[in-house]
């Protein structure tokens, strides 16, 4: 497969930020990625502190040898290791002396057997803070040219195989793009890889159009840094557990390849990585959703297939822009409607559909962390697992209050469990199915206070 592969490069990059992976997570997603056919994995985590925040300091010994570790394990799967770091955020272009802790760094990791490095340019202000670089620089791109041939030059002395790609700092963005990225792709060497998130930081289409204009911009074949399934900063509620869409099937003629920055939750990420890997087989054949329900059986197994399914079609929302749970918030809108239309709950079909779905997640919910024997998997979904439980809670306490209401019952009870309910899901930290089950909500509280209003009147 790899040989007539349509994306030379198609890699994983460990590159968002907040909790990075522990040393055997990555090993372990560096397995899986080679059982599916990707070839590259990079090394990039925003919060490590020697990769960015403070890049110029050596990692200790016993984080190196834990490296060394991976990049053996990376070797023996055919997976290449790349090593990025992110002097971007303090470097003085003009200073030998951060050129040297730069291949200082390089250095320690060329010993362990990495030939493939990244500078990472992104996320940064495009200013100097130096006077010795405005005096030598006419331009931000070209500190980022003269850094980035040099440290190229560098890595070719050390051996030839050696590679280095770069992560520029406007990497998003439609035509006619900016005067740096153009300077850049002018001045870069050929043999340096430029990284393109498409349109958006988070993109919910890429067209070949759009990297084609990239790639003319920059001189060479982009390789698409795809910001799906990452859940990082404003995303962290999120849990982006679909499939990849809306990837056009002719960027093969206009890309090198692909690398996917997955989520903190390694596991749960392997479900949009099993979809990357099909869309990458044959991009202009590639059907999103039958590729995620054979990435769910695979990742949750078969036996668990129903409860990860009914888990999953609620946790849609993400940059890619299709519905959010679609299932449910039809059945919410028709229960609604049916109420609306003076149906009462205790006898309306669309109501019943709406508890037996609610009474359906609450299964799965209680399934998925007590009956998956893929721990990893349940681990990273029980803080959204958990929220479904409360929802499907919260719908059903507000079903029978509705229904003691109309059968002249004592509510107390039933309103006070609802109450509780309905203040998780409104409080939870993480997102799971939006708003959709808050009208119905409102609906029975908006019934409550009428009836309260009508006693004391």
């Amino acid at each position: 497969m790899t040989d007539t592969s349509f994306f030379p490069v198609r890699g994983v990059i460990e590159g968002f930020y907040g909790l990075f992976y522990t040393a055997p997570e990555r090993n372990n997603l560096i397995s899986f990625i080679a059982e599916n056919d990707f070839n590259l994995y990079i090394y990039g985590p925003k919060n490590d502190r020697q990769h960015r925040a403070r890049w110029r300091e050596p990692y200790p010994d016993f984080i190196m040898e834990q490296f060394a570790e991976t990049v053996k394990h990376s070797m023996n799967h055919g997976v290449e290791f790349c090593y990025s770091l992110g002097s971007g955020v303090s470097i003085n272009y003009a200073s030998e002396e951060d050129f040297h802790l730069i291949t200082t760094k390089y250095k320690a990791f060329y010993d362990i057997g990495v030939r493939h490095f990244m500078i990472m340019l992104d996320d940064i202000a495009a200013e100097f803070h130096h006077e010795e670089e405005r005096l030598m620089f006419n331009s931000y791109a070209g500190a980022h040219i003269h850094i980035a041939n040099r440290l190229l030059y560098w890595l070719k002395s050390l051996d030839q195989s050696c590679k280095l790609s770069l992560c520029p700092t406007d990497y998003h963005g439609k035509a006619p793009f900016s005067d740096y990225i153009h300077e850049l792709g002018k001045g870069l060497d050929q043999e340096i890889d430029i990284f393109y998130t498409g349109p958006e930081i988070c993109s919910e289409t890429i067209s070949e159009q759009d990297a084609a204009d990239f790639a003319a911009a920059v001189q060479r074949k982009p390789i698409i840094w795809d910001n799906y399934p990452v859940n990082d900063l404003a995303m962290t509620n999120e849990m982006h557990i679909g499939p990849i869409t809306g990837r056009d099937g002719r960027l093969p003629h206009v890309c090198k390849g692909f690398i996917v920055n997955t989520m903190s939750q390694a596991e749960a990420s392997k479900i949009a990585l099993l979809t990357f890997a099909d869309y990458f087989k044959n991009p202009a054949c590639y059907e999103p959703w039958s590729s995620w329900e054979k990435a769910l059986k695979t990742i949750a197994g078969n036996e668990n297939y129903e409860a990860i399914k009914l888990f999953a079609e609620n946790s849609l929302f993400s940059c890619l822009g299709y519905p959010e749970a679609p299932i449910l918030e039809q059945l919410v809108q028709k229960a609604l409607s049916s109420l609306h239309l003076g149906e009462t709950a205790s006898v309306s079909k669309d109501v019943q559909k709406l508890f037996d779905y609610l009474d359906s997640l609450d299964e799965a919910g209680y399934h998925l962390k007590y009956r998956m024997s893929n721990y990893a998997l349940r681990n990273n979904l029980v803080q959204w697992i958990e929220l479904m439980e409360s929802m499907a809670w919260a719908g059903r306490r507000a079903i029978t209050v509705l229904r003691a209401l109309e059968n002249n019952e004592d509510i107390t009870a039933p309103l006070n469990w609802l109450k509780e309910s309905a203040g998780e899901i409104r409080n939870h930290p993480k997102r799971y199915a939006g708003s959709i089950l808050l009208p119905l909500i409102e609906f029975v509280e908006t019934k409550v206070d009428k009836k309260k209003s009508n006693i004391f009147n």
